[in-house]
């Protein structure tokens, strides 16, 4: 391994080695918590396949990570459906309603997208409170929660802890196929150059489409399995700043980097408690400095940092292949791990 090679899977093998550790280390309700932050951790990784892969914006990450919690409620509530067996139907029906949500993306690019996006996540709690006949309106759905079988040895957080990393593999797996194809290729083109793109015959509709449909299952998945992990939902519980929370995380952790992902999601999720706990009356006030620190210090995310360069530096030591070997670019400037 070169490296470049070495200096990007660096943050991946750190995020998968405390996950993996986690349970060995963290008491049940700790467990739980970062079974959360695993949640949004995919849809901060759809994000970022839009965001930092497409060069397409979108404020409704929120809205459709709801989607995704809604449709697993709704199947396991009114049709009896297993509430594990809900998260392929979630992530496909979110998929569905992001190519609508894309549709405005075919002409609309920048700042007026966002603007559209993030109206579509303003619209969204009230549209759950209108649709009552089949949300809960007000009172939210309770949903079943999956049991550990009886073989499994160690307790139901650690059950919905495995079930979780299940699912980030299996989302990562899926996303770094994606990018390794033809498909990856275009979205790249229409992120660098889309009038260069086109002329030299990529379709800007398919790729476009293609970006928001891929990104909404991710962020349907995600949904569905906080829903599943809760145990009940609530327009309550997708609030337009849910969107910004998703934003937040996936600038913070490396809008590029897969490991980025879910490294923003454990900082969107742990830091507000922390600072409200130093200071309950000045918890907004430090988690913003927290926000306007981190930024300071890490422009491409936290898996940006530039403890990177050593580590690159490090692997082209024992590079015997090439030992004149430029270093690289950060993870947070070209495509994940």
């Amino acid at each position: 391994m070169n490296g470049t090679r070495l200096f990007q899977s660096a943050p991946a093998a750190l995020v998968t080695a405390v996950a993996l550790c986690l349970p060995f280390l963290a008491p049940d309700f700790m467990l739980f918590e970062f079974s959360i932050a695993v949640c949004y951790g995919i849809a901060i990784l759809g994000l970022n396949l839009l965001l930092g892969f497409s060069g397409q914006i979108c404020l409704a990450q929120g809205a459709l990570f709801g989607i995704g919690a809604y449709a697993t409620a709704i199947l396991n509530v009114n049709f009896g459906m297993d509430p594990i067996a809900t998260l392929p139907f979630a992530a496909i029906i979110t998929s569905l309603i992001g190519v609508l949500i894309g549709l405005p993306a075919l002409r609309l690019q920048g700042l007026q997208l966002a603007i559209v996006t993030f109206g579509v996540a303003s619209a969204f709690p009230q549209l759950l409170l209108k649709m009552d006949w089949i949300t809960g309106g007000v009172t939210g759905l309770a949903t079943d929660q999956p049991l550990a079988p009886k073989w499994f040895p160690g307790s139901q957080e650690l059950w919905l802890y495995g079930l979780s990393l299940i699912c980030a593999a299996i989302s990562v797996f899926m996303l770094r196929r994606l990018l390794r194809g033809d498909t990856g290729r275009l979205m790249r083109a229409l992120r660098d150059n889309p009038l260069i793109a086109e002329s030299l015959g990529v379709n800007l509709t398919k790729a476009r489409l293609a970006a928001f449909a891929a990104s909404s299952a991710l962020a349907g998945l995600g949904g569905g399995l906080f829903c599943i992990l809760n145990g009940f939902i609530s327009p309550q519980s997708f609030l337009p700043m849910k969107s910004i929370d998703i934003l937040i995380g996936g600038i913070v952790g490396g809008i590029t980097s897969m490991a980025g992902a879910f490294i923003g999601a454990v900082f969107i999720v742990f830091v507000p408690g922390w600072t409200t706990d130093i200071n309950p009356a000045l918890g907004g006030l430090i988690y913003g400095l927290c926000l306007i620190a981190m930024m300071m210090v890490a422009r491409q995310g936290i898996a940006g940092l530039p403890i990177g360069r050593s580590l690159q530096a490090l692997g082209g030591i024992f590079n015997k292949k090439d030992l004149s070997r430029v270093p690289g670019p950060l993870p947070g400037q070209l495509g994940g791990e």
